[in-house]
């Protein structure tokens, strides 16, 4: 079984909300997930700048073999350069259609907020 969690928005609360809930279900042995993925897209592209309030955190969840994607199209459209995403973090060409491509791979869906 397989995860997602989609973080579009760069509010606090949301960001937190996320990296804590990939955090549970990747503890979580009773759902034995093979995967939990989490997908920044929209505003949440904002994690991967080297000055983002919660990049470390999520650099240590990559460090402990969460997946995290991120899409090239959010990080052009805010200025983001490519280089600034952390070691581990996977770039996709498109958020929206990393969205569609995980749920055709079964992933289950999970939207924050």
């Amino acid at each position: 079984m397989y995860a997602f969690v989609h973080l579009t928005s760069n509010d606090e609360a949301d960001r937190q909300h996320a990296l804590r809930s990939v955090t549970v279900l990747g503890a979580n042995e009773s759902l034995a997930l093979d995967d939990v993925t989490l997908l920044l897209h929209r505003d949440a592209v904002e994690m991967v700048r080297p000055d983002a309030p919660d990049r470390e955190w999520l650099v240590d969840l990559v460090a402990d073999d969460l997946t995290a994607v991120v899409g090239e199209t959010c990080l052009d459209a805010r200025d983001i350069s490519h280089e600034d995403v952390p070691d581990g973090v996977e770039l996709v060409d498109s958020g929206v259609s990393e969205v569609v491509r995980l749920q055709s791979a079964g992933y289950h869906y999970v939207k924050i907020p």
